[in-house]
């Protein structure tokens, strides 16, 4: 009779085992999978649970279906998974960072297609002055730098973060209004304010930015081989105290 009892033991040892890994089976089965950066850590759990069934099988082949066989392998496995996983997860951190690095190259690159034509204009019809049409850095009316015009400020302040470095640059924003407007006063301002703060963010010391704020009845610059409103709004980057 004592066989029997022992026998019994470890089948309910055995069960119990096996149906505390069908619950974490389960639960891996009712999840559905992440794209993107949200399973990002998604592989350590999944190679737990993978591990845990591997294990789970080595520990009852090893012990004959004994339970404890069954639940030292479970977590033997679960150990050797969650390693596996973690390394998948740090192959696919290592893409997400270069894919990062990638999409701010790109940026970088537009912000430097941007300024050699910009440079090439210049060259042509306004050499002795810095303008840009507003639109480079602004949409419509807005007093909020676009993302685009973030990444060609970016290159600015590359080009003078240590060019000149003593030296003061003006920030002038202008705008044409036929009469006095206090819209135009308010657009010039709130975008000289943006501009210096988008070239501190970028590393210029502020102790170097001064802002201007010009409201005229006539565009600042007319650019024959461009729309003639265009430098209706403008921003003109002047350097002082060289």
């Amino acid at each position: 009779m004592i066989p029997k009892r022992t026998h019994t033991k470890a089948s309910r040892r055995l069960h119990a085992a096996l149906f505390g890994l069908g619950l974490l089976f389960a639960s891996a089965c009712s999840s559905k999978p992440v794209e993107g950066p949200d399973k990002l850590f998604s592989g350590t759990g999944v190679g737990a649970i993978e591990g845990a069934g591997a294990g789970a099988i080595t520990g009852a082949q090893l012990s004959a279906g004994a339970g404890p066989g069954v639940a030292v392998g479970a977590g033997f496995g679960a150990v050797v998974g969650m390693i596996q996983g973690a390394m998948s997860d740090g192959a696919e951190a290592q893409e997400m960072k270069l894919a990062a690095e990638l999409k701010r190259e790109k940026k970088r690159t537009f912000a430097q297609e941007v300024l050699a034509e910009h440079y090439k204009r210049r060259k042509a019809i306004h050499p002795s002055r810095d303008i840009f049409p507003a639109d480079v850095f602004f949409s419509g009316d807005s007093v909020k730098m676009c993302s685009s015009g973030v990444s060609v400020v970016e290159e600015i302040a590359r080009m003078n973060e240590f060019r000149l470095p003593y030296s003061r640059l003006v920030i002038a924003s202008y705008a044409k209004a036929t009469s006095p407007s206090t819209y135009a006063d308010h657009l010039t301002e709130e975008r000289a304010k943006e501009f210096v703060n988008q070239l501190v963010r970028a590393g210029i010391e502020p102790r170097r930015l001064e802002t201007r704020v010009v409201v005229t009845d006539a565009p600042v610059l007319i650019d024959p081989f461009d729309n003639p409103t265009r430098y209706n709004q403008a921003i003109e980057i002047i350097a002082i105290d060289r």
